[in-house]
């Protein structure tokens, strides 16, 4: 029997109300309670309880069936919501190492409305005295000699090294060939295209990716900056993906988002720890490496 056949035939025994849910919800909590116990009595009684592959069968299959109905109730397939799950979960966890090749967004434009395919930014920290009531740690970028962007501190009582921020963009511009803020910083909007340049590399989009790189960063802090995982919290990058969704980077899967978030922090916590350095992003490789400062 296949799952379509199985959500089919569950019909005939479903004669809980069509128009409430509240009764399906508490049946599926209720079936995983039981789970729960009778892993307990497995726990409590390793050698004398023989039960519990009998018991986790029969659970499972009232979980099913609680699953059927409510995937009714919704107007869902439960065929095509176990073919997405499969599809989601193997991009999640069957990854490779390094993410492969794909499209850049500005493949077609002239080269000066390109993200370089090849960079290096160097973060460099000073304290300053003229910035508030104590000395203030500032960073700036550089590309070669060249100011990008403006000097940056915490601005907050307690520093959290948040004005290294500008890798986390790094990353997004090398991994996911996406980053409306460093299209602005690096000069190479698509102005060639009013529309582009307007909807894609404009004010709104690059203060969305400023509202989600901090909003990001509020999730990494609980996390360790991501320092003793190679995951990141799914819930996160669907948020992501929510607040861009209408942007080009919508083309771009989950795992790619993964790929991003964990190169950005991985780059930012080198540059916090040496107070400093050079990020080379290669968007061909779709990279993002640490060099050390020289002192």
């Amino acid at each position: 029997m296949d799952i379509s056949e199985y959500q089919r035939r569950s019909a005939a025994s479903d004669i809980l109300p069509d128009d409430d849910l509240t009764l399906i919800l508490l049946g599926l909590a209720g079936e995983v309670g039981n789970l729960s116990a009778e892993y307990k009595k497995q726990q409590r009684d390793t050698i004398g309880y023989r039960a519990f592959r009998d018991e986790v069968r029969e659970e499972l299959g009232d979980l099913a069936w609680y699953a059927a109905a409510l995937a009714r109730r919704c107007n869902l397939d439960l065929d095509e919501i176990l073919q997405d799950n499969l599809h989601k979960t193997e991009l999640r966890f069957n990854r490779p190492a390094n993410p492969p090749p794909h499209r850049l967004f500005d493949d077609e434009r002239p080269e000066d409305e390109q993200f370089p395919r090849q960079i290096d930014i160097t973060f460099t920290e000073t304290i300053e005295t003229d910035r508030g009531a104590r000395p203030v740690p500032v960073v700036r970028i550089y590309r070669g000699t060249d100011a990008v962007g403006d000097p940056l501190d915490d601005n907050r009582d307690d520093n959290d090294d948040y004005r290294y921020h500008d890798a986390l963009h790094l990353g997004h511009m090398a991994v996911l060939g996406w980053s409306p803020t460093l299209r602005g910083l690096l000069n190479v909007k698509r102005k060639g295209d009013r529309d582009v340049d307007r909807i894609q590399d404009g004010g709104r989009s690059a203060a969305l990716e400023e509202g989600l790189t901090a909003y990001v960063f509020s999730v990494a802090t609980e996390h360790s900056l991501f320092a003793t995982s190679d995951r990141v919290p799914a819930d996160l990058i669907r948020a992501c993906q929510r607040m861009t969704s209408h942007l080009e980077v919508a083309e771009r899967s989950t795992a790619d988002w993964e790929y991003a978030i964990l190169a950005g922090y991985r780059a930012f916590r080198e540059l916090r720890d040496h107070r400093g350095g050079t990020l080379h992003a290669d968007l061909d490789a779709r990279s993002l490496s640490f060099i050390p400062p020289t002192r």
